[in-house]
């Protein structure tokens, strides 16, 4: 077996918790994607990182000082991670009475959301790593987090 073959069947035991980048672009559109590489960075400043496939069509919107939201999803919220999974599905993200377009788009009922800052971009190969200051953050007392492991959603 290929060492890509063996390091993704290794990735697939992790549980993951599963989150929905969102943000605009400069044309005040409105972007989302499904992502589960999301991480604390630090505490001070209060920082994260996340991974986007440059592929990605939400890739080009993420630039320095843009800004997004991390919604940690819940367990309610399955079939909206498929929708932004999904490029087939693009169109479909922001049907759900579910977003607060407002601003930068967020969901209303989600487990957290983090609002941040782009402050520094890497390029590694097909993905760019992100990381971003957080200056807002909301959650919810009542812990019921989507969460995906070997292929499926627990």
């Amino acid at each position: 077996m290929a060492l890509q073959d063996n390091f993704r069947k290794a990735m697939r035991s992790y549980v993951y918790s599963v989150s929905i980048l969102s943000n605009t672009n400069e044309n005040n559109e409105c972007h989302a994607i499904t992502v589960s590489s999301v991480t604390s960075v630090s505490i001070d400043p209060p920082s994260l990182l996340v991974c986007i496939n440059k592929s990605a069509s939400i890739h080009n919107s993420i630039i320095i000082g843009s800004k997004f939201c991390i919604n940690l999803l819940t367990k309610d919220h399955e079939e909206l991670s498929n929708i932004c999974s999904s490029y087939e599905n693009e169109n479909k993200r922001f049907e759900s009475d579910e977003w607060d377009l407002t601003d930068i788009p967020f969901l209303k009922r989600a487990q957290a959301n983090i609002f941040c800052e782009v402050d520094q971009l890497i390029s590694y190969h097909t993905h760019s790593i992100v990381i971003g200051k957080v200056f807002k953050s909301n959650n919810s007392d009542d812990i019921n987090t989507l969460t995906y492991v070997d292929g499926r959603y627990e």
